[in-house]
């Protein structure tokens, strides 16, 4: 698809989403502003996925995870408090995750504010605290599976290494002469 056909079909798509979601906040009830944040961050995703522009990615995770905090935040769980914290966190982490699984590479800087905020959401809510203190050491295990996983794809993906032939040495060379090769015949067409 041409650059041009390219960012039509961005912007059709991206005018057609907040159309339909702004209709939606006007005629239904209870829908909160928390939803107008992930409309704006679907737009940016659908940008980054048609633009390949990381640029946008930025901004679409960190408004979704705005808006999702936004909507756990509204005293419907009884951890509610971390809400804006944890969707935060969850949306710098969406920015390394969707990178790496769309694009194969990402720089790792989001994972640096992501898991601050994450943790410090975490520390809020209690319970879910005391049990991931307690059970830490089931972290340490299951990113040693991903890691294990990883080297297994990685390994099975790799072709079988083929050990090229040796070169033949003319019958009375010595072994310190550097083979020939035999001369090559022009072709007559």
């Amino acid at each position: 698809m041409s650059q041009p056909n390219r960012q039509r079909l961005t912007t059709g798509l991206v005018l057609v989403l907040l159309g339909l979601g702004f209709f939606l906040l006007q005629r239904v009830e209870g829908l909160g502003d928390e939803v107008v944040l992930l409309l704006i961050g679907a737009a940016f995703l659908i940008g980054y996925f048609f633009q390949r522009s990381y640029g946008l990615l930025i901004p679409g995770c960190i408004l979704i995870g705005l808006g999702a905090g936004g909507m756990i935040n509204e005293d419907r769980l009884w951890w509610a408090d971390a809400g804006w914290q944890l969707g935060l966190g969850a949306g710098f982490l969406a920015i390394y995750a969707i990178d790496r699984l769309y694009r194969g590479r990402t720089p790792w800087w989001p994972l640096i504010p992501g898991a601050v905020l994450v943790l410090v959401g975490l520390a809020r809510t209690g319970p879910i605290f005391k049990f991931l203190l307690r059970n830490w050491p089931l972290l340490l295990v299951a990113v040693g599976i991903l890691i294990l996983i990883g080297a297994f794809r990685q390994r099975r993906d790799e072709p079988a290494a083929v050990a090229a032939p040796a070169p033949a040495r003319p019958a009375g060379g010595s072994s310190d002469e550097p083979p020939t090769e035999p001369p090559v015949e022009p072709r007559v067409e």
